[in-house]
């Protein structure tokens, strides 16, 4: 299995055990509280979006992940289409960054 394909079977099953809040509000809400583990924004959002969870992220110190499509992390979110999401279980959040980090070198 490749390590791409890996990392989008890790984020539905994270989808399917509700560690996932979807939508800019409930991320938002996630890194300032504190829940968020990891931010995924997809490579096809708006600059403004990508700009705008990168400078939070950086802030509140949650990781970020600018990987995927709007339409194929929906898919395998449950979803027609996810533009920004958080994981909120840290032992997925911390196994998709080593899926990323094995395929991005």
């Amino acid at each position: 299995m490749a390590n791409d394909e890996k990392f989008f079977r890790m984020l539905g099953l994270a989808a399917r055990m509700r560690g996932i809040t979807f939508g800019e509000g409930a991320v938002k809400d996630a890194i300032r509280s504190g829940k968020a583990e990891l931010v995924i924004v997809a490579e096809d959002a708006s600059g403004n979006t990508k700009k705008k969870f990168k400078n939070s992220c950086e802030f509140y110190e949650v990781s970020l992940l600018e990987f995927g499509e709007k339409l194929t992390l929906g898919k395998y979110t449950g979803r027609e289409f996810a533009v920004v999401l958080a994981v909120l279980n840290k032992g997925i959040a911390e196994e998709l960054q080593k899926c990323f980090r094995m395929f991005s070198e």
